[in-house]
Order: structure tokens, then sequence, then C-alpha cells
């Protein structure tokens, strides 16, 4: 799939998980058209928290981390990804 296709899904969606997101960073980060993506992205989608937290629950890690640590332990792109949307355009569901 190619960064066009992943945006229209992203959008379309409206909502996504933290693993989308790590994967939309490891699979595009170095394509030329990438940083007008997160452009695009910015404000344009939810990243779905409820999803993580759910799983961090399931996990055994439920009792030692929270969200944001867990996110960073499994999901590092995507901090990555997430660091590059201007705070101010970050929407969470929760």
């Amino acid at each position: 799939m190619d960064i066009k296709k992943s945006l229209l899904n992203f959008v379309t969606d409206g909502v996504v998980t933290c693993e989308q997101l790590a994967d939309f960073y490891d699979n595009y980060h170095e394509d030329k058209e990438f940083p007008d993506a997160v452009d695009f992205l910015s404000g344009s989608i939810h990243i779905d928290m409820g999803q993580l937290k759910d799983e961090l629950y399931a996990s055994e890690y439920s009792h030692e981390l929270g969200a944001v640590e867990y996110m960073q332990k499994h999901y590092p792109s995507a901090i990555l990804l997430i660091d590059l949307i201007p705070k101010n355009k970050r929407k969470f569901i929760h």
C-alpha cells in the first residue's frame, strides 16, 4: 500500500490505534511525501487511547506501567509520529 492509500484509510476511519500509527511511521517516514502526510493527518485523526489502555490492562504490565509508558515500550514509532503533530492539533479518544 502506498502512503496516499494509507492516509485515505486513516481519514476514512477517523480513529487510529497506536499500532496503526507505528506501522505508518515505520513504513513511510523516509518517503518524500511523509511531511505532507503528517500535516494532512494533523487534526484529521483521533488517536484511540481507550484501545491502548485495554491492551495495557490485559498485559503483564498492567500493574507496572501507565498508558504513556506502555506506548513508549511497545509503540515507540507511534510516539515519534505523534511528536511530529503540533500539540494543539493532537486529538485523543479515551
